[in-house]
């Protein structure tokens, strides 16, 4: 399928989350974002205040990058951003702790965000960190996820060793089985790369480029 310059930037949370970005950066993105209609821009929390100051449409992370924080600080972290004008959370799951065989604490984590998120209205995503999962755990991540009632589940911090695939997003979509969105990221740098998830189902994608996405 060939997608429009519009479609695109409709499924796009354009990524600013390189540590030394400062706030010239952020106010040209938000500005971007509000001027090309993409559906978030996604800072790390320290500046979603100042987004918001200038667009509606941040979203933040949280647990970023490697997920390996206590529940009740991702849970804290997920309140001060809400109330700072996140409408939207990306939530990096103890992927490391899950992937030894502990599932309760990544439930637990979900369970105290989601809730509080969804009575503001908030947007949780859940971010697998799919390039150190076996196709097995990304299904029963993916599961867990929608369990615990998050929107949308997502590939990839685009700190790993790598970012999304067609295989870890096809098993994403066949474990959701419509229950929630999937959002593909982590080394979407073309037109090419974006319709290709798109055409797999993606309803979201992650990236910092914007230009070089459009057809």
């Amino acid at each position: 399928m060939t997608y429009t310059k519009e479609q695109i930037s409709a499924a796009l949370d354009l990524a600013l989350l390189c540590p030394g970005v400062i706030s010239k950066e952020v106010h040209d993105a938000a500005t971007l974002v509000n001027r090309e209609n993409i559906a978030t821009l996604c800072v790390a929390p320290i500046h979603v205040a100042y987004a918001a100051r200038f667009t509606n449409r941040v979203s933040t992370v949280i647990g970023f990058p490697h997920g390996n924080t206590f529940p009740e600080v991702k849970w804290r972290e997920a309140r001060m951003a809400i109330s700072r004008g996140a409408i939207e959370l990306d939530v990096v799951i103890n992927y490391g702790r899950f992937l030894q065989g502990d599932s309760s604490i990544v439930s637990k984590e979900l369970w105290l965000i989601v809730d509080t998120a969804h009575q503001y209205g908030v947007k949780v995503k859940a971010i697998l960190e799919t390039c150190y999962h076996p196709v097995p755990s990304i299904r029963r991540a993916c599961e867990l996820c929608v369990a615990a009632g998050v929107d949308f589940v997502k590939t990839s911090t685009g700190f790993g060793a790598s970012g999304a695939t067609p295989t870890a997003v096809t098993a994403m979509l066949s474990a959701v089985d419509g229950k929630a969105q999937v959002k593909a990221s982590g080394g979407i740098k073309t037109y090419a790369d974006a319709a290709r998830y798109l055409d797999l189902g993606c309803t979201r994608l992650g990236s910092s480029c914007y230009w070089e996405l459009l057809p």
